[in-house]
């Protein structure tokens, strides 16, 4: 049986050639072409509006021996959640998205789907004030001297951390209770969904990121300073900037809470419905 999703985030810069991949177009394209008829006497013209909405009129014709002819093609393409729909149904069918996400069971970069009761991640929003304190002082070089923040830095304090990049966190109920993290922009919430809006049984789409052994750990620094060129980012005393943050709670934070151990499954988010 199909069911019809409707995606509270939908990544378009990653569906869009997926879905090309699987033969399902996205969005409208239209074609116009002119194609020159030969030699012919006299003068002539007209304008013809090519029949599409909100498409200029195009003039036909031409002058001293000279004629051509427009031809248009216009291809109808799906809207991307009808896109996301076709492509789940086709990766299902296939046999080409993974459910399972226990131990050996999903390789990086396989394409997944994964049910569970999701939280938005502590490390959320120790990550988004890290990286307003980058961004602060790598526009501040000279700030970084002060063992605490400078008072400009708490103007930006005043609303919060600006959501962008976050982080989902859930425990599967499999056999090997699989961790799961999942990286994600705020950027792509559709519609009126916020961030609340995807904890709770939600559904993900995605690919695999990185398969973190026991005893390892992965490092989420790099997903939230990842706007920033790696010369900044190794100038960065991330240890110092998270010491001296001032975060709304009295839990001191550290480098450690961006630091999250295996045995762990990272995905990529396209989706979540």
């Amino acid at each position: 049986m199909s069911v019809f999703r409707s995606p509270l985030y939908l990544d378009t810069e990653t569906l869009v050639p997926l879905a090309n991949y699987y033969d399902i177009q996205v969005m409208v394209d239209v074609a116009v072409t002119q194609r020159d008829l030969g030699q012919r006497s006299g003068k002539a013209g007209f304008n013809a509006a090519v029949p599409i909405p909100g498409s200029p009129g195009i003039e036909l014709g031409g002058s001293k021996g000279s004629e051509s002819e427009v031809t248009q093609a216009r291809t109808i393409k799906d809207h991307p959640t009808n896109a996301l729909n076709r492509l789940l149904d086709a990766l299902t069918l296939n046999g080409d998205v993974a459910t399972d996400l226990s131990g050996g069971a999903v390789t990086r970069r396989q394409l997944v789907e994964v049910d569970a009761d999701w939280i938005i991640s502590p490390a959320t929003d120790a990550g988004a004030f890290l990286t307003m304190m980058a961004t602060f002082f790598a526009q501040n070089p000279s700030a970084r001297n002060s063992t605490e923040p400078p008072p400009e830095f708490f103007s930006l304090m005043t609303s919060g951390p600006i959501p962008g990049s976050m982080v989902l966190d859930a425990t599967l109920e499999d056999a090997d209770e699989t961790h799961v993290l999942v990286l994600l922009d705020a950027g792509h919430l559709a519609g009126r969904a916020g961030p609340d809006d995807l904890e709770g049984e939600r559904t993900i789409f995605g690919q695999v990121d990185a398969l973190v052994a026991e005893g390892t750990n992965y490092s989420l620094d790099k997903f939230f300073l990842s706007g920033f060129s790696r010369a900044i980012r190794r100038t960065l005393p991330l240890e110092e900037l998270l010491k001296n943050m001032p975060m709304p709670s009295e839990k001191p934070v550290t480098i450690d809470n961006l630091k999250i151990g295996g045995p762990l499954v990272v995905v990529k988010a396209i989706a979540i419905y």
